[in-house]
């Protein structure tokens, strides 16, 4: 899917004027994008990175843009965007990214997002982005990479031409909850083969390269998001999954929540001593210790304004442990894989457990469907690419189990024609919204330890458990960029250079009441939609609004948010008062959470094939299997009826080990 020349003409002219040469200025401000070439970048992710149907969308709004009868009809003027003079095009794209349609926003932010994210993320040669030096930013680190113990590293079958194979349970995911299942059922003696859609890496092949590995180690390349790209959903592919990229963030779910699925849900003995022996199986299996939960400065602004504000340590706030061992405060670059060894993801967990008990994997092996005879699964037909060529792998087997995430794991089940309605039904995101504390001493977002502290004095906000917490977030130069408003080219440019080594970056994490859709587009990929309830969109702006008091309190000289109109307190200068907070407030409720108004964010992706032992509220029964297949499980995050109110890897994981149990007892049946 190549772009035309026009198409490339056009796409030139809009990095340009979302990253422009400033004349007069220093050598950051007079360089363009195309001095960096952005729009070539950004051309390649269009024709091989983004799902047909996206990247079919981009190439109509690049072609609606050089298009003088549509702009006439849609602005009044039959001119094409090249052709226009640089402020009558920053114009265009301010009317865009305020437009009352909904897709003139979200074309806005399709191209924001991308072109911003490349400026400053990609590596450019010598492996150093020229923008870095502008923003204080240092870039990767020197230290040699460690080396995979031997024991730990995995030794994957190489898939070079059309194959079949047989086993007793082929598993489909190599994350929290597919990792689990199986290690638990080679663990029990059972022929296990692991299908994994990404790659094996090690901390050998690791990049501290936020660019590369972005494209690399997250579902889409890094461009999933909602249908409307009114979420920037953050999903891991690849050897450990969402493990391998996560925040080492470990944390029990609370009774509440297991006591509602238990007894709304019928799954049963969730909230009692058994299960809760099984999240003590996987917090030993994964090494969790608090001895790698250092505060960091973006961790520290948080622990800081929550002590400042009479909170209580260790109910209304506290510090998190992490599944990190000899990380030593160098996890500068924790989202894109380990070059020290230190993350135990499931890569060097799990894996090389359910490797020693005879497990094999296949890598680069995306499930196109699971075969189903006569109501039961049978195996799963796979595109395994090695060497630039794609073979079919056709793997049969007495159970499957699809364990891909979110988004995918519905996908693959809906391409496999199960016909139940609640597949892909009742997603749930953790919506997630950015507050960033700008101060005047340096914070350095992208260093150190990345999570260490979680505040959950408003998790039960109206007695029902759907309030918010609040933690920490890393920011490496293409997210941070990615995520602030742009007012204009000169405006975003000032803001990196002035405020990103100064600025923390905090997150609100909603645990809602609204949910989305799974579905698949014509061309069997995923499509996601979700629609926000008022009284979520309320309580975010709660969270904000709390947020910004801790934040102010912990001494911040500015405070921002994710909105596209500059939603801001302070002058950058001045410790931020009481009446700027007021004033902040204000806004935020003038303002509210409006879909491509502003970023929202998940990496927490649920609920999609939810468990229940009543049919017809979820596809999934409590034992793992679905309810019209037989011999056919499902092992990840899409099982959980609620979210369970906390970053949910310790839980996926202990339910994967429950649901392995089940399927121990099919195959032996």
């Amino acid at each position: 899917m190549e772009l035309t020349e026009a198409e490339r003409a056009a796409l030139r002219a809009l990095c340009d004027t979302l990253f422009p040469s400033v004349p007069g200025g220093s050598e950051f401000l007079r360089r363009s994008a195309s001095d960096l070439a952005v729009d070539s970048s950004l051309a390649a992710a269009v024709e091989g990175s983004l799902q047909p149907g996206s990247a079919r969308d981009f190439r109509r709004m690049l072609r609606v843009v050089e298009s003088p009868g549509y702009n006439l009809l849609l602005s009044g003027r039959p001119a094409r965007f090249s052709g226009l003079g640089p402020e009558a095009r920053e114009r265009y794209l301010q009317a865009w990214r305020d437009s009352p349609v909904p897709l003139k926003r979200t074309a806005f932010q399709a191209l924001k997002r991308l072109a911003l994210f490349i400026a400053y993320a990609s590596p450019g040669p010598g492996g150093r982005n020229p923008n870095w030096e502008a923003l204080g930013y240092p870039g990767p680190s020197h230290d040699p990479p460690v080396p995979t113990p031997e024991p730990l590293l995995l030794k994957p079958l190489s898939i070079d031409a059309d194959a079949k194979l047989s086993c007793d349970v082929v598993v489909v995911g190599s994350g929290a909850g597919g990792g689990v299942i199986a290690e638990s059922l080679a663990r029990a003696g059972h022929d296990v083969l692991v299908l994994e859609q990404g790659p094996y890496d090690t901390s050998t092949t690791f990049r501290q390269d936020e660019m590369g590995m972005m494209q690399k180690l997250f579902q889409q390349s890094g461009t999933a998001a909602t249908a409307d790209l009114s979420f920037v959903l953050l999903a891991g592919r690849g050897a450990g999954g969402g493990t391998t990229v996560n925040w080492n963030t470990c944390l029990k779910p609370p009774n509440r929540v297991l006591t509602e699925w238990e007894t709304e849900f019928g799954i049963t003995g969730v909230a009692g001593a058994g299960f809760a022996a099984l999240l003590d199986e996987v917090w030993t299996g994964l090494n969790v210790n608090a001895s790698e939960s250092q505060l960091n400065g973006n961790n520290r602004a948080l622990w800081d304004g929550c002590r400042a504000l009479g909170y209580k340590e260790g109910s209304d706030y506290h510090l998190i442990q992490r599944n990190a061992v000899g990380c030593n405060q160098r996890c500068d670059f924790c989202t894109y894989g380990c070059i020290y060894a230190a993350k135990q993801s499931t890569a060097l967990t799990y894996l090389p457990g359910a490797q020693a008990r005879g497990a094999r994997f296949v890598f680069n092996a995306r499930a196109e469907r699971v075969v189903i005879e006569r109501g039961e699964a049978k195996g799963v037909v796979a595109a395994c690419t090695s060497g630039g060529k794609t073979h079919t792998l056709e793997v049969r087997a007495k159970a499957v189990v699809v364990a891909a995430g979110g988004i995918e794991t519905p996908a693959l089940l809906l391409r496999s024609g199960v016909k139940d309605r609640n597949v892909g039904a009742y997603l749930r995101l953790d919506p997630t919204v950015a507050v960033g504390g700008i101060f005047e001493h340096p914070v350095q977002p992208w260093k150190g330890p990345p999570q260490t502290v979680a505040v959950w004095k408003y998790i039960d906000l109206d007695g029902t458990y759907h309030g918010f917490w609040v933690e920490a977030a890393p920011a490496h130069p293409g997210l941070f960029a990615l995520s602030i408003p742009w007012a204009s080219g000169r405006g975003h440019k000032d803001f990196m250079a002035s405020y990103y080594a100064r600025s923390s970056a905090s997150i609100v994490l909603l645990r809602e009441r609204s949910s989305g859709r799974v579905t698949i587009d014509k061309d069997g990929f995923a499509r996601v939609t979700y629609e926000l309830e008022r009284a979520d969109r309320d309580t975010l702006v709660k969270g904000m609004e709390e947020t910004a008091k801790i934040l102010a309190a912990a001494g911040a000289v500015g405070i921002w948010t994710t909105h596209n109109s500059q939603v801001f307190a302070g002058d950058g200068k001045v410790r931020v008062g009481e009446p700027e907070l007021d004033s902040f407030a204000d806004r935020l409720r003038r303002e509210g959470v409006v879909y491509n108004r502003m970023m929202l964010y998940s990496a927490h992706i649920m609920g999609s094939c939810r468990m229940s032992a009543d049919p017809s509220l979820g596809p999934t029964s409590p034992t793992g299997e679905l309810h019209s297949v037989r011999n056919l499980f499902v092992g990840d995050a899409c099982v959980f009826p609620t979210t369970p109110a906390v970053n949910p890897m310790i839980s996926i994981m202990a339910m994967a080990k429950r649901s392995a149990e089940s399927i121990k007892r099919a195959l032996e049946a």
